[in-house]
């Protein structure tokens, strides 16, 4: 059930910790979908999305909110995921194009021909990476490596990784949809799929 921001706002006025699960039925999915914009995986965005609603009921429980609730929600998910990510040591993509669409509902009314469509278009990209780039890309994305695990994994240094995971990316991203790469790092896409094709 979806709620009005102003009914979720008149709760938060009123200390009614309500208020909270109005905010995970409305925001919290999208807000997840989002956060991958940013983060390596979806437990991440997990983490961030309920840090933000933990910290926005905290901070302004009984208090008059003015503005834009969703607005703020998306913004707050944003900086805190650049801050999780700059925190972990991972390098940040900030450039990523936004969407004003609600991603969260393009990825769940996504046709199955579609899906099928996207993962094979998503597969003849990976393939056409550069070697080191694809095999840097499949073991942080795919594997779930961190830089200094791929760095030993391969035999290249960290900043070698860095240099190959950011090249893979930008050439993803220029030949490929966002949405694409967020249905495979929201898993929906699994890495059997992609190793096989």
């Amino acid at each position: 059930m979806k709620y009005e921001e102003k009914d979720i706002i008149n709760l938060l006025k009123k200390g009614n910790v309500a208020c909270v699960k109005m905010l995970f039925d409305n925001y919290y999915q999208m807000l997840c979908v989002f956060a991958l914009r940013f983060l390596h995986s979806f437990e991440d965005a997990e983490d961030v999305v309920q840090d933000v609603f933990v910290d926005f009921w905290e901070k302004k429980k009984g208090t008059t909110f003015r503005g834009a609730l969703k607005s703020y929600l998306f913004g707050a998910v944003q900086k805190a995921a650049l801050y999780h990510e700059r925190s972990a040591g991972h390098m940040v993509f900030e450039e990523i194009d936004s969407y004003a669409g609600l991603l969260a509902d393009e990825i769940s009314e996504e046709r199955e021909e579609e899906l099928i469509a996207r993962k094979e278009k998503l597969y003849k990209e990976i393939q056409l990476l550069p070697e080191k780039c694809r095999e840097v890309f499949m073991a942080i994305v795919l594997e779930g490596l961190s830089y200094k695990e791929t760095a030993e994994k391969l035999d290249i240094s960290v900043n070698t990784v860095k240099t190959h995971y950011a090249r893979a990316l930008k050439q993803l991203r220029d030949n490929l949809d966002t949405i694409i790469l967020l249905f495979l790092l929201h898993g929906k896409i699994s890495r059997s799929f992609v190793l096989a094709g």
